[in-house]
């Protein structure tokens, strides 16, 4: 996951997010957990990222998943209801300041994919468009629907904006707050009485206190229990990186990733909230990747080549969780005899790499890693492709389900993956294990 201002070419996946949640598109059922109001154009886009280095993203491969919009009054007076917030700016005082187009600026809307709440992605992607909005601006001011009571929960009590007023426009009430730039974002997070690592890992979402899961808890059947039943936690921390360790906390339905703690490393599972779960008789096959297969007599290789995925996979992404020492971890898993299995499953062209990923066996399950594939336009598809062959090859071979990690990634669903939620998942998962 990246944090990051975004450019042009970030446009697209944007606007995907934003109108899944902008309130004439969102499902009914959904406007309860919060939704964005104003609609914006790819043209109003491009300007806010050319002109004010306003748009604020996270980002989990080609997926915006969060954004947060900042910028100028300038900017936003071309609506009608911010030109009425200028004119109202005057009237208003926040810190002995009377408040004015030049030493503040209106933030949001901010939008978070739903699979990311509760996750401190609230906090993070607040945090950065915070500190780079405080170079130009010492106040921040936005506003909130009255009606959008999960906004207004979420700005009050996780991020402390202080509301300066209420105000009607256009036949509707709303929260005007204020905020002062300088101040970092205090975390709401309860860590009374437990044990926890404070500092702010590598991930930047993962911005709050990670209680510690050791061996012994993995096989203490209270201790785990909490861990299932606690949904506003999902990663937990470790610093033991042996295979004994890595089996323990995947056998528990834990996916781990790690993340930097100072000059430390850390290994942390991940319980996750929910799961992308592929049953094969729901694997869809694109017309384009029907196409392909066609034509090319492409084989699924499934083997141990970890160094050379490892590699491919460091190159695919720059910047990954999956570092040296977590490779040396899957290394030694294969030594032990313990029901684990770490394997790659690459597709080659003329002995090149071209798509492929790192997976665990354990039972009648596969769990996906991490994976690359190129970026080649003649190999265009061919990373779907090694995933539908790894389906059919775990299908013929007798596996329950593919088990494809975190669902908010659109090929999964693409590739006919279905969401469970973690209760649902773990009775699954401990059934075939």
């Amino acid at each position: 996951m990246q944090i990051k201002i975004a450019e042009l070419s970030d446009i697209e996946s944007t606007l995907k997010l934003h109108n899944k949640y902008q309130i004439d598109h969102i499902n009914e059922e959904d406007k309860q957990d919060g939704f964005v109001t104003t609609a914006f154009t790819k043209e109003e886009l491009t300007q806010l990222i050319v002109e004010e280095q306003g748009l604020f993203i996270a980002k989990n491969d080609n997926d915006v998943l969060a954004y947060v919009m900042a910028a100028s009054w300038d900017f936003w007076s071309q609506w009608a209801m911010f030109e009425f917030m200028i004119e109202d700016l005057s009237n208003l005082e926040y810190k002995g300041k009377t408040l004015s187009t030049e030493n503040s600026y209106q933030y949001g809307p901010i939008c978070i994919d739903k699979t990311l709440r509760g996750s401190g992605m609230l906090e993070g992607i607040f945090n950065f468009a915070r500190e780079e909005m405080a170079k130009r601006y010492p106040i921040l001011v936005t506003f909130v629907n009255k009606i959008n009571k999960r906004s207004y929960e979420a700005h009050s009590r996780k991020l402390g904006l202080e509301m300066v007023q209420e105000f009607h426009y256009n036949g509707n009430e709303y929260y005007q707050f204020v905020y002062d730039t300088s101040k970092p974002v205090q975390l709401s997070y309860d860590i009374e009485n437990q044990n926890v690592c404070s500092a702010k890992p590598f991930i930047y979402i993962i911005d709050y206190p990670l209680e510690y899961l050791g061996y012994s808890d993995l096989h203490d059947d209270d201790v785990l229990e909490r861990v299932y039943s606690d949904m506003e936690k999902h990663y937990y921390w470790s610093n033991d990186f042996s295979a004994e360790y890595y089996v323990a906390q995947a056998k528990a339905g834990c996916i781990a990733v790690t993340m930097e703690n100072d000059e430390d490393l850390l290994m942390v599972p991940e319980i996750q909230k929910s799961y992308a779960i592929l049953d094969f008789k729901d694997l869809h096959i694109s017309r384009k990747v029907k196409k392909l297969l066609r034509r090319k007599s492409l084989e699924l290789e499934i083997a141990e080549n970890l160094d050379e995925v490892f590699l491919e996979i460091k190159n695919y992404h720059g910047a990954t969780w999956f570092k040296e020492l977590y490779l040396e971890t899957l290394k030694e898993v294969n030594s032990l005899d313990d029901n684990c299995r770490v394997v790659t499953a690459i597709v080659r062209d003329e002995g090149k790499a071209i798509a492929g990923e790192i997976g665990y066996i354990i039972g009648k399950t596969y769990t996906s890693l991490a994976g690359f594939s190129s970026k080649e336009r003649y190999y265009a598809n061919y990373g779907t492709a090694q995933l539908v062959l790894l389906a059919q090859y775990l299908e013929q071979h007798g596996f329950a389900f593919l088990n494809l990690g975190q669902p908010y990634m659109q090929y999964k669903l693409d590739l006919g993956a279905k969401v469970y939620e973690r209760e649902e998942f773990l009775r699954r998962w401990f059934e075939v294990i």
